[in-house]
């Protein structure tokens, strides 16, 4: 049941996103499609490729910055990480997420939890970020809709997931800020869970709260939020110059406007990253900037290649360098379901995990 329950679920998102690409093709000209291909400006199409290649080195120095109380990996040991990941979600999909720790942990000493935990942080900026871009986009920008209703909507739609996102930091701050009372609390009502499950789901939470040190610390949190405006001022860039290519020309402001859509299709975790789903939400941002529809299928299709495909550049390199094993992952999953001892953090009774390329 442990092993089929992943791959139902897996065929479950690959149902989803069947039915989702289905939805984005349809009624779609293949043959203007086509024709947007053959006018594209190949030169600026390669070059939007650029600041994604970039963001791979800003998320790898945020990542650092996050994992600051548990350790300080190496930067080149970051970004290999960094590109494994994004990878294996242009590959599988979400689920591919954890390639990241998991990668992580097999170059440094640092248990897969406590990489997991940063990478959920990772997103709640990424999200806020892109929340709050869009909102002000929408309030300070006057977007290219002329369906009034329609941009009321949108903007009702975006104000309300930063509405939703506040609420989701006030109360991480305030899980941060009482750890200890709401990991008690959590035990006591997860008791019916096996020991060893329950300890581990208490791991990542302790570790989630360590990450979140960033939230009450003001130079950490001046830095990484900093990072976070570079690295999607970054993908801006990159979809700004990918629809000139397409020879179009939308402002910063409208780019957002896109973005804020794109986010929301990423979110739905189908194989493919997010494809389907990333495909179709991006593709109705365009039209509401009144992008004729087959440019605007064009486009999302470019988006989704140049931003989550160009982590293949790097990504197969390091896995086919370090050849990671499956006696290296039965390892890493056995150290983590190790027990943490109580008063030093530390596993018990567990051998350490074998680190690639660390010396002996």
């Amino acid at each position: 049941m442990r092993t089929q329950r992943p791959t139902l679920k897996f065929l479950a998102w690959l149902v989803v996103a069947v039915i989702l690409i289905y939805y984005f093709a349809q009624g779609l000209q293949w043959a203007e499609i086509k024709a947007n291909y053959r006018d594209l400006h190949w030169g600026m199409a390669i070059a939007s490729m650029v600041p994604i290649m970039m963001t791979y080195v800003v998320r790898s120095l945020r990542w650092g910055a996050f994992l600051e109380p548990i350790g300080q990996p190496s930067l080149r040991n970051l970004f290999a990480a960094t590109t494994v990941g994004f990878s294996s979600i242009f590959v599988v999909g979400r689920v591919g997420e954890v390639a990241r720790p998991l990668y992580l942990s097999l170059r440094e000493p640092l248990r897969p939890s406590a990489t997991l935990a940063t990478i959920m942080i990772e997103r709640l900026f990424d999200s806020t970020a892109v929340a709050l871009l869009f909102a002000l986009d929408l309030a300070a920008f006057q977007p290219r809709i002329t369906d009034h209703q329609q941009l009321a909507n949108v903007r009702q739609i975006g104000f309300g997931l930063l509405i939703a996102l506040g609420a989701l930091i006030a109360g991480l701050s305030y899980f941060r800020l009482h750890v200890d009372d709401v990991l008690r609390v959590v035990n006591r009502a997860l008791g019916w869970l096996p020991a060893q499950l329950r300890q581990v789901l208490l791991n990542l939470l302790r570790h989630l709260a360590d990450g979140l040190h960033v939230l009450h610390n003001a130079r950490e949190l001046l830095i990484t939020a900093g990072y976070t405006l570079l690295l999607w001022a970054l993908v801006t860039l990159s979809f700004w110059t990918l629809v000139r290519a397409f020879g179009v020309a939308l402002s910063p402001a409208s780019i957002v406007f896109i973005l804020g859509f794109a986010m929301l299709g990423s979110l739905v975790p189908t194989p493919g990253g997010s494809a389907g789903a990333f495909h179709t939400a991006t593709m109705v941002g365009l039209m509401a900037l009144n992008i004729e529809r087959n440019q605007a299928a064009s486009m999302a299709i470019a988006m989704h290649l140049v931003g989550f495909g160009t982590a293949l550049l790097f990504g197969v390199y390091f896995l086919i360098r370090d050849g990671i094993s499956l006696k290296n992952l039965r390892a890493m999953i056995a150290h983590e379901m190790a027990p943490l001892n109580p008063t030093s953090g530390s596993a018990t009774n567990s051998t350490p995990v074998q680190v690639i390329g660390a010396k002996p």
